[in-house]
């Protein structure tokens, strides 16, 4: 496994609504690896995903992004998201008018696009699925939802499957999934995971998981976590770490360990 960097946060510090969310923190991720950002409710979790992705009202205040050692926290969400970093969020909006099988063919690597000159039409207004995308909604369970507008009337679990399928049809090299895992039963968490893993052995992508989740971290087989609390990184270890963590709870654990 290769262990060229891809993403670096750099004494980033971060403020949202004129408050300080992010107070230095340091963080390397390198290529086709699988991190867990982890750490009490309200400790900065989610801002971290939404500093790399380069939401407006998330203020780099001090500090750098690096992408393949080229800053981009001058960049916007969607230059990022051209160059390769994808999130998947914790609560994705409703979009009504916009049908789920149009949005994934508008946004994803494998849509064949096609001209009608006759019509008039211009290049991308017609567009064709890939069969392997066509499969994917079948994958995921989520084949019924592909005709309805994305996100509305959909059950907590349609939402996680949905919102991850957007992400893996972009093909990103950073995938950021926040709290993927939320809500899920047992058979929907054993879905996520099983297509996660697939990513994960496939050998192309960078994952980045925020979660409470003790499970689908073990299922990947994260190679590091990272707990966070009150805006700064306090530890750092692999997953060996999850059980001790699960049993004693953030404030005990971190009593009886020390920053690495």
């Amino acid at each position: 496994m290769s262990s060229e960097k891809i993403l670096s946060l750099i004494d980033l510090h971060v403020n949202a609504d004129n408050t300080p969310i992010l107070k230095g923190i340091s963080i390397e991720f390198e290529k086709n690896r699988v991190y867990a950002i982890v750490g009490p409710n309200g400790s900065g979790k989610s801002t971290i995903a939404k500093a790399i992705m380069g939401f407006p009202d998330y203020k780099v205040t001090r500090g750098d992004i690096l992408y393949k050692g080229e800053s981009i926290i001058n960049k916007t969400i969607t230059e990022r998201a051209r160059m390769g970093i994808a999130l998947a969020f914790q609560n994705p909006p409703v979009i009504k008018g916009v049908k789920l099988d149009k949005f994934i063919c508008r946004i994803c690597r494998d849509c064949r696009r096609i001209s009608d000159n006759r019509s008039g039409r211009h290049l991308g207004e017609i567009d064709k699925c890939t069969p392997d995308l066509t499969e994917g909604f079948k994958k995921l369970l989520i084949e019924n939802l592909k005709n309805r507008d994305i996100n509305d009337g959909f059950s907590g679990g349609e939402i996680r499957r949905s919102e991850l399928f957007q992400v893996i049809s972009l093909k990103p090299e950073v995938m950021i999934l926040d709290e993927p895992d939320s809500g899920l039963d047992y058979d929907s968490l054993k879905l996520v995971g099983r297509t996660l893993k697939e990513i994960r052995n496939s050998g192309k992508t960078t994952m980045i998981i925020i979660t409470h989740s003790r499970y689908i971290l073990e299922y990947l087989e994260a190679d590091k976590v990272f707990i966070i609390e009150k805006g700064k990184k306090v530890f750092d270890g692999d997953k060996t770490i999850l059980p001790q963590l699960e049993e004693l709870g953030y404030k005990e654990f971190l009593n009886r360990n020390k920053l690495r």
